[in-house]
């Protein structure tokens, strides 16, 4: 093995280890198109195997066979996704049961007819489009517009269901051979044994903070919106808050998928004040406390100013979209981390000459 290394470094940079490096990079650059289309539910299984960690570890502990420990902690996390998408599904179908009730029996009709009535220049404008634009003009547009709406929507579905079949398939791997997959990364690391743990140290730290302070300031913004919505008199205060908590979760949405709507609808319910106070209230505060209250939790966490936090976060979502939430505190996680590594590798210059204490 010896004689093998000393050929290497004999070799130097020449011609052999080049090519080969280019290979290498290749390979990988190859490796990361492939896994590009699959990148959500690649993040999202890592991040689910160290945020599920210990509850793993304790069930395969009870069970000790690595196999069955996987498939029941999968299992479970697949119930969390399952059961509050139902929830959600069941709420969503009451209320369109609710409308559908409502066109039924006229009440929608009346209190259409009772806005207009109320609205002279809403009423007028809808009057002048139904003078030049024809039935059948309005029904094909309408059709096209909900057509490729349902077309958009049916393949975001599909292509969502299958991120997450992929996550959960990766899941079970990750549970079962995670201590081989530590090894392996140690392994392939050209760092000493207490870098390489150092360095997987903080990334599982980051990951787990990232997740916890998103959820944390998710379910603020959901607190804060419910109890606007209790004050300002909106019906189903708490369900709308638990809404803004769940889409304020996912970057692509936000709480103003939710607190919008609500705005409108006291607007046109000629509850004017209600509806500006929820413009503002939401605008000023429940849109932009993830924005001021996300830095300053998770970078106590990850040792790093809020201000890195704040550009990893936007910037990682900006680059790999919802992936970039966990990827971009990572990277700079990581970078700093390997500077701290680096620094630890330079010996102190003695010939420096010592502070006197005029320097900063």
């Amino acid at each position: 093995m010896g004689s093998v290394d000393s050929e290497l470094i004999a070799e130097g940079f020449s011609w052999r280890n080049l090519a080969l490096f280019l290979l290498t990079i290749t390979a990988v650059f190859v490796c990361a198109l492939i896994i590009k289309p699959f990148l959500p539910a690649v993040v999202g299984a890592l991040v689910l195997a160290i945020v599920t960690q210990r509850p793993h570890r304790w069930i395969e502990a009870k069970l000790r066979r690595p196999n069955f420990a996987a498939s029941i902690s999968v299992a479970l996390v697949s119930l969390s996704i399952i059961l509050p998408t139902l929830f959600f599904a069941q709420i969503l179908a009451g209320h369109i049961l609710a409308g559908v009730a409502a066109v039924q029996s006229g009440a929608a009709q009346r209190g259409i007819q009772q806005f207009l009535a109320d609205s002279p220049r809403i009423s007028a404008m809808l009057q002048f489009s139904m003078d030049n634009i024809t039935l059948e003009q309005a029904f094909n547009k309408s059709m096209g517009f909900i057509a490729a709406r349902l077309t958009i929507f049916l393949g975001g579905s599909i292509a969502a269901l299958t991120q997450i079949v992929i996550m959960l398939f990766l899941l079970f791997f990750l549970y079962r051979d995670q201590s081989l997959g530590r090894s392996y990364l140690r392994s392939i690391m050209p760092l000493r044994d207490h870098d390489a743990d150092y360095l997987l140290g903080r990334i599982a730290d980051t990951i787990q903070a990232t997740v916890l302070g998103h959820f944390l300031v998710s379910g603020i913004q959901g607190i804060v919106a419910g109890i606007t919505f209790a004050l300002l008199g909106v019906s189903g205060a708490s369900l709308l808050g638990l809404a803004t908590a769940v889409c304020a979760i996912v970057p692509s949405f936000g709480a103003f998928v939710v607190w919008i709507p609500v705005a409108i609808y006291l607007a046109a319910t000629h509850h004017w004040m209600q509806a500006v106070i929820l413009m503002v209230v939401g605008t000023l505060i429940i849109s932009t406390l993830d924005n001021v209250l996300y830095p300053v939790l998770v970078g106590t966490q990850l040792r790093l100013h809020t201000a890195p936090v704040l550009i990893a976060l936007l910037g990682g979502i900006l680059v790999f979209g919802i992936s970039g939430l966990i990827l971009g505190p990572i990277a700079f996680t990581l970078v700093a981390a390997l500077l701290n590594i680096w620094k630890s590798r330079i010996p102190n210059d003695a010939s420096a000459p010592e502070n006197d204490g005029t320097s900063v």
